[in-house]
């Protein structure tokens, strides 16, 4: 698929982590971090940072390359939400040693953000300042990758503050967290907090400061998930049409029917779009944080959504019952699509969220 101000770095890098993926299988590291030492000894981390935070990237193409790589493995490891999503957020409060930590690994943090489907709606888990530091309140659902987590970046509001962004190691006492499985495979945990205690030292963020940081995480989130999800509709596409090269009915190909080749053709066109959708989220992160940034990302967001699960439905259609299996490795595109139209606000949300913004334009 095309995308902007790629390098032959980029394809190095490309390469590296596809090989570290297909090698996947034959680790002996159980469960939903099997991949991550080899993700971690390949820089993949590192990609998400620039030299200023300790990495080798940070750059929009960096963010590209990365999830057209890995897309096609379904990788269940928290890449994305690590070094991106709460990447993003640490370099803004210039939290040196935690990105450090995340850099070398011994911090996977996640993003325990949304309480509902729309991560644009202010926090209301509540957040009230102690003579010691800060006391958390409230409760966050199905936080994605929140069962292997080590450090939460937990929102909440204070009365005074408003937004307040803070670390949260995952063994502080008085946070339970609760393992779930999604559709997709990853894992992810339902965090409650009951009166839990942080020291003071453990806001990174508060006010206007926090909220941009959620927004410009959010579009960094959602501009890498276009990318991967027109990346599987590539995938399903090339799945697909070799099927229906090798499957034969009344004693011919499917691919020489006419009825599947215009059903191949929409599909064609719709990866089409989708790549170029994803490749304009991926330009507009070069523009300043602001309206028209995250205007442009969630157009191309709504667009490779509604493409990529286009792709992913003809594709489990043209192989006919069993391209809901689990043995067909296109039943398991569709469930990430699924997965990824819901995970950084639902697609209604981000709708929502693009008509409200059109509107103070």
């Amino acid at each position: 698929m095309f995308l902007p101000n790629q390098t032959e770095d980029h394809r190095l890098m490309a390469a590296t982590l596809e090989r570290v993926m297909t090698a996947k299988g034959g680790t002996d590291i159980p469960g939903r971090l099997a991949a991550w030492p080899a993700l971690l000894e390949a820089g993949a981390p590192a990609m998400a940072f620039d030299d200023a935070h300790g990495g080798c990237g940070g750059s929009p193409a960096d963010l590209a390359a990365m999830q057209a790589a890995l897309a096609r493995f379904l990788p269940v490891e928290p890449l994305l939400t690590a070094a991106v999503t709460c990447g993003r957020i640490l370099a803004a409060a210039n939290a040196t040693d935690a990105t450090e930590a995340v850099l070398d690994g011994r911090m996977i943090p996640v993003l325990a953000h949304s309480e509902g489907f729309d991560p644009w709606q202010p926090p209301r888990l509540t957040v009230t300042t102690t003579p010691d530091g800060w006391r958390l309140t409230g409760r966050k659902p199905a936080v994605r990758h929140g069962d292997v987590a080590s450090h939460v970046l937990v929102t909440g509001r204070d009365a005074t503050a408003g937004t307040v962004i803070l670390l949260c190691p995952a063994t502080t006492p008085g946070m339970a967290r609760t393992a779930l499985r999604l559709i997709d495979g990853a894992g992810a945990a339902d965090l409650v907090f009951a009166d839990t205690s942080l020291p003071a030292s453990a806001a990174l963020l508060q006010g206007a400061a926090a909220d941009a940081a959620i927004r410009d995480a959010l579009d960094w989130t959602l501009a890498g998930l276009a990318v991967e999800a027109a990346a599987l509709a590539r995938a399903a596409i090339d799945a697909t049409f070799a099927y229906l090269g090798i499957r034969e009915q009344f004693g011919r190909p499917l691919a020489t029917f006419q009825a599947l080749q215009h059903r191949a053709a929409d599909m064609e066109i719709a990866a089409t779009e989708a790549a170029a959708m994803a490749a304009a989220a991926i330009a507009a992160l070069d523009l300043p944080p602001g309206s028209d940034r995250e205007q442009t990302i969630l157009a191309a967001s709504l667009a490779t959504d509604t493409d990529a699960r286009h792709c992913v439905h003809e594709a489990v259609q043209l192989h006919g019952g069993m391209g809901v299996s689990d043995e067909l490795v296109v039943s398991h595109y569709l469930r990430r699509i699924a997965a990824i139209r819901g995970q950084a606000g639902s697609h209604d949300a981000r709708a929502a969220r693009l008509i409200d913004l059109e509107a103070l334009a």
